[in-house]
């Protein structure tokens, strides 16, 4: 791989672009060292592993995909120190590995001591003809070279790798440091960043040699691994797209939330219960019984839930393999403990950040970098043998950001209509409820109310709205026994009429105890007007047990 199509696509995949020049270097600057401890991390697992005596050096792809994020941070901290003049770190470090080299120095003498002269005169005279530029070069030609002016080898290399690192990461930092810091602290000496970067990519490349890895093979495999979440164009097909529409996902459908008592939810598809009570099935609550949205989001994103397929009555049964392995109990489990999983994680994130549960629903997942490489690769360990496992990771991101958004939105709602659209790959949310229900009478009221028609007496339209939802909600509120409401207990409605439907009721303080009281989970209404213009509303409050 060239050097400068890398470069190129981490300048198009790095999302601080943009960003103030201070919090660019930062961002590369954590970034850069959490990756390096990462590579540390990687590497020490397959040194002190069983077998690993033998095993040492051979690279495992968590030590791949290490050793690729960290070149990406090299890149992007490379463009965000040097804005105005963009630098190449690989030409640089081969200038200061052979001005070193060449010093008439103590050290230098010692560096040519150690160095097989063979290859010390291979490295002169490559270096002469080292391309300068970036649009020339191939990662080998950097790694071949440097890889001349290796001091030891084998294990002891690699332990030399991981603790210069290491330093290097701390030296990263030093521009941190306050001047009066700087001055005290003489552990690390100041170095420029690109120096810094040099020697680092030096060390990453010397890992690859002994790894027998091709640094252009570690760059492409960093390529398909961020392409695989920033990349957008191309959506995952719907898995069920060949199977009998029966047993497809609805490519368009909605499901109503309705909270009928406290800390009790029902979910409603077409106006018929889908699925049992939900519940939070915890000692606090979290809201967790509102996690069917995260259903709800794998279905739209994804176009994955063995959950809500089961509940759908979708499963694909024409394949009976399908049916067993993609829609059974196991898949289901599996999605169970995913969700649960992407949870935990949230409440992780928002404990870290001082966050104590309280009556006040926090949004989890607020934004895209909540959501780390290592944390999708540990969802899509979960999933390594289904079908949702083609599925790429920006989808998954789309899944889990959306969905804790409606999920929030349903805590703050207590109530609310999904909306699921499969083709277009959206999930959003509405406040309102209307559930066309023939259920349990559990209330009937009525309101008289008078007033005159629109142009009688110079009533206008819109005050004849307000008459016809106040004579609404006084008969609603009759229904609940509130035979003598007052201005309060009026406020605590809100009423809005669904095109086609029916009527959305949402209700506060002691009407809506009223409400759960009575399980109730719809309402109907009736307006008729009088020969006098007076209305007369009749309401019946409804149940679903």
């Amino acid at each position: 791989m060239l050097v400068s199509v890398y470069d190129n696509f981490v300048q198009a995949s790095d999302r601080s672009i943009g960003k103030p020049s201070e919090e660019r270097l930062d961002i590369a600057t954590y970034g850069l060292a959490s990756e390096i401890g990462s590579v540390v991390a990687a590497i020490k697992k397959r040194l002190l592993a069983e077998g690993g005596v033998e095993d040492w050096n051979h690279a495992n792809e968590e030590i791949i995909e290490e050793l690729g994020d960290v070149i990406w941070y090299c890149f992007s901290l490379a463009r965000s120190a040097n804005r105005k003049r963009p630098i190449n770190i690989f030409a640089l470090d081969i200038v200061n590995l052979k001005r070193e080299i060449g010093a008439d120095n103590a050290r230098a003498d010692r560096i040519r001591g150690v160095l097989d002269k063979s290859k010390r005169t291979e490295f002169l005279k490559a270096a002469k003809r080292f391309p300068k530029k970036t649009k020339s070069m191939a990662f080998e030609d950097y790694q071949r070279v440097a890889f001349l002016t290796a001091r030891t080898e084998d294990r002891t290399l690699v332990e030399v790798c991981l603790a210069v690192l290491w330093q290097l990461s701390a030296q990263l930092f030093r521009r941190k440091l306050s001047p009066l810091e700087r001055e005290l602290n003489h552990a690390l000496v100041d170095k420029s960043i690109n120096d810094i970067l040099g020697e680092i990519a030096w060390h990453i490349a010397a890992l690859a040699s002994i790894y027998k890895l091709q640094l252009s093979d570690i760059a492409q495999r960093n390529v398909e691994k961020v392409s695989h979440r920033l990349d957008r164009r191309h959506p995952t097909p719907h898995h069920d797209q060949r199977f009998p529409t029966s047993e497809q996902f609805p490519r368009r459908f909605e499901v109503a939330f309705v909270t009928f008592t406290k800390g009790r939810s029902r979910m409603y598809l077409d106006d018929r219960r889908l699925g049992d009570d939900l519940t939070d099935n915890a000692y606090d609550d979290d809201g967790y019984r509102y996690h069917d949205i995260m259903h709800l989001a794998n279905v739209a994103k994804l176009g994955w839930s063995p959950v809500f397929r089961g509940l759908m009555g979708r499963k694909r049964k024409s394949v009976e393999v399908t049916d067993e392995v993609e829609d059974g109990a196991r898949a289901k489990i599996v999605e169970e403990a995913v969700i649960k999983a992407i949870h935990s994680e949230g409440q992780r994130l928002a404990a870290l950040r001082g966050y104590a549960p309280s009556s006040q629903p926090l949004r989890l997942f607020s934004k895209s970098s909540d959501i780390t490489f290592r944390f999708l690769k540990l969802i899509r360990s979960f999933v390594s043998d289904l079908e949702v496992h083609k599925n790429r990771d920006w989808e998954w991101e789309e899944a889990i950001l959306d969905g804790h958004k409606i999920f929030h939105l349903l805590r703050c709602e207590g109530q609310g209509t999904v909306i699921v659209d499969l083709d277009a790959r959206s999930i959003v949310f509405k406040p309102e409820v209307c559930v066309c229900l023939d259920g349990r009478v559990a209330g009937l009221g009525s309101a008289f109310l008078e007033c005159s028609l629109p142009g009688a007496r110079g009533v206008s339209e819109d005050e004849t709205a307000k008459f016809r939802s106040t004579a609404q909600r006084l008969a609603i509120l009759d229904s609940l026994g509130m035979h003598q409401p007052t201005a309060l207990d009026l406020e605590t409605l809100q009423i809005k009429s669904i095109e086609g439907k029916g009527i959305s009721v949402k209700a506060t303080g002691s009407t809506q105890s009223a409400m759960w009281a009575r399980k109730i989970v719809a309402f109907r209404t009736t307006i008729a007007t009088t020969s006098s213009g007076s209305l007369h509303c009749m309401a019946i409050a409804l149940a679903d047990d």
